[in-house]
């Protein structure tokens, strides 16, 4: 069968290509509605950080990510999934071959390392519009990014905490996409528990010898590059037991000289790649090091800052999560919506005229249509506005500004990436549902989402360790400032919003409000055995903080589309998209918020059944 791949130019596509495309049927409106019109992005041009863009160049980059993600990637989608997904032949892995051209596009369009700094070659745009880019070549063909993402999120890490000759090593062929890279925590034995790894360092002259297995490694091993820069947490040798002996390494494939020419193998080998549920296009690996006792690995930064160092990729990845679910839902979305236009099924509900409408006149696919549209727009504002806060804290010269802004993003990242994950889950049972028995069919792309999405709640943290993570730590963190300012920005709003459009909205926001704060005067009170109760609510609050989040982000933006219609006539093309945006807050407000009421019951009602029935009983 030949490749789907080509040149991004649509007049030299093939009718099978085309068809390929199918499934990318998004468009770009709500990502520059919440870029420029929600979230102002252009006040980021006022930073020395931001002063020599244009929102010009941020149309640009948004533009060329659509373009290639429409023309190139998105082709790829079922092929990745089946006849050209990740191989592990005769010791060796594979990436898809289709892979292989979009990697010297995005090459030569300098789009591996977007927000890295250009000091090694990254372009130095600013998170939130990179990543809204990235929201594109996650719904085209997700499996691609989990190569492309890798090495620039290595080669940052590298420049924040490594040494200058480490720099100079890595950073600019992890940025241009020369060398790929991947995250090694995960051991067969270890997976939550990052601080117990067993893999071993050596002292070696000003190396260490590595020795360790590590698995579950995403795009551990591939041909898409001439070599991998694996950075791995590991144990020198004599440290001591626990998080404070673990160290960080960079440990490459094949073994990089001091002038930056590759040298012999590295010891470091892929013994096999994972048969998963989904995303088969990505190659999950089982990797040894040092089988043969001669993988070296440099020292980044200093000893027993390994977890703590590794942990701002890991936070990078939570946020990413989120990211990727919107990208996700904007597909299904898109998928499923025409699919409800055209399939005419049925008759209207209370109608005896025997005509048989589109399913889209039914009531329950409306409100699945409506769940579907509200979150995907809700997670993608939520996780936005979280890159916003981490440019804002970078770029910013008022130091109160940045701090808020930076205690904001720790705060937000567990309920970005928990509530985000699991509701990309029941959204892809929803589109399935609105398609019938064609949704169980690999006809449509919607099965396949399910499974590549899936893993989105358990890697980079579980859902319940984002849980443990919110209320344990992130409520508390800074005296609890970013929460209190949240908390500010809601009741402020629901305050400004009485005898508004939105009055009801407003009431039912300021009532979650009161919810949520009851919920922490709570696990605040409890005390001994009842303090089981917050590792046993924790998601649900979790749930609690996500659903208020995106209610009030959504309503700030159908008060947005308010002021925007006053000048707008029914003809003008924006009108039906505010219309929209103005319907989807009221929806999310008036079937979301009232389920926090319910969870503040449970927590009000400190049930411990669960946690005190013996383990007989199950």
């Amino acid at each position: 069968m030949a490749s789907r791949c080509r040149p991004p130019w649509r007049d030299q596509q093939s009718e099978e290509q085309a068809m390929g495309n199918n499934y990318f049927k998004r468009d770009d409106r709500d990502v520059k509605f919440v870029l420029k019109e929600h979230l102002k992005i252009d006040r980021l041009l006022n930073h020395d950080k931001f002063r020599d863009f244009t929102m010009d160049d941020f149309d640009m980059v948004l533009d060329l990510a659509k373009n290639i993600a429409a023309d190139m990637v998105a082709p790829t989608f079922k092929d990745t999934d089946r006849e050209d997904a990740a191989r592990f032949e005769g010791g060796k892995v594979y990436a898809p071959r289709c892979f292989h051209d979009i990697w010297r596009v995005f090459r030569d369009s300098s789009l591996f390392a977007l927000t890295q700094s250009p000091e090694y070659g990254g372009q130095g745009l600013p998170l939130v519009v990179a990543e809204a880019a990235t929201e594109f070549f996650m719904s085209a063909n997700f499996s691609f990014g989990t190569y492309s993402g890798m090495g620039p999120g290595q080669g940052e890490l590298i420049e924040n905490f490594g040494s200058e000759a480490q720099k100079k090593l890595f950073c600019e062929k992890l940025y241009n996409g020369t060398w790929g890279g991947a995250m090694n925590l995960t051991e067969p034995d270890v997976g939550s528990d990052a601080h117990m790894v067993t893999t071993k360092a050596v002292k070696d002259g000003e190396y260490y010898k590595i020795s360790g297995s590590k698995t579950f490694i995403t795009s551990g091993d591939h041909d898409l590059t001439e070599n991998i820069v694996h950075l791995l947490l590991a144990r020198i040798e004599g440290a001591p037991a626990g998080a404070k002996g673990v160290s960080l390494f960079a440990v490459p494939k094949i073994w990089v000289n001091g002038d930056g020419s590759l040298g012999e193998p590295n010891d470091v080998t892929c013994v096999g790649i994972e048969h998963k549920m989904g995303l088969h296009g990505s190659a999950t690996c089982q990797m040894s090091f040092g089988d043969d006792g001669k993988c070296r690995g440099h020292l980044i930064g200093e000893p027993g800052m390994g977890l703590a160092y590794m942990f701002q990729m890991v936070n990078v990845a939570r946020m990413a999560v989120g990211l990727e679910s919107a990208a996700f839902g904007a597909n299904i979305y898109a998928n499923v919506l025409e699919y409800a236009k055209e399939r005419i099924q049925g008759t209207k509900y209370g109608e005896k005229t025997g005509r048989r409408v589109p399913i889209i006149e039914h009531p329950e696919v409306r409100r699945l249509l409506m769940t579907i549209k509200a979150l995907t727009e809700g997670m993608r504002a939520l996780v936005y506005r979280g890159y916003l806060f981490e440019d804002i804290a970078h770029a910013s010269s008022d130091e109160n500004e940045r701090a808020l802004a930076s205690e904001s993003l720790d705060f937000f990242t567990p309920i970005i990436k928990g509530y985000s994950s699991e509701r990309i889950w029941e959204l892809c049972s929803m589109g399935i549902q609105i398609l019938g028995g064609y949704g169980y069919t690999a006809e449509y792309p919607i099965e396949q989402y399910a499974r590549d999405c899936k893993i989105l709640s358990i890697w980079d943290g579980t859902t319940y360790i984002q849980s443990i993570d919110l209320v344990g730590r992130k409520l508390r963190k800074g005296e609890g400032r970013a929460f209190r300012a949240w908390i500010e920005d809601m009741t402020g709003f629901a305050a400004a919003g009485k005898g508004g459009p939105f009055a009801a909205e407003a009431a039912l926001l300021d009532d979650a409000v009161a919810d949520i704060l009851f919920m922490v005067s709570v696990y605040a009170g409890v005390e001994g055995e009842d303090g089981l109760l917050l590792p046993l609510t924790s998601t649900r609050f979790l749930d609690c903080c996500g659903e208020a989040a995106i209610a009030h982000l959504l309503l700030e933006q159908g008060v947005i589309a308010s002021e925007k219609l006053k000048g707008v006539k029914e003809d003008h093309v924006d009108y039906d998209f505010y219309q929209g945006k103005i319907a989807t807050a009221r929806f999310f407000a008036m079937n979301f918020l009232p389920n926090i009421k319910g969870r503040r019951r449970i927590v009000e009602m400190k049930d411990l059944t669960a946690v005190k029935m013996p383990e007989a009983y199950f």
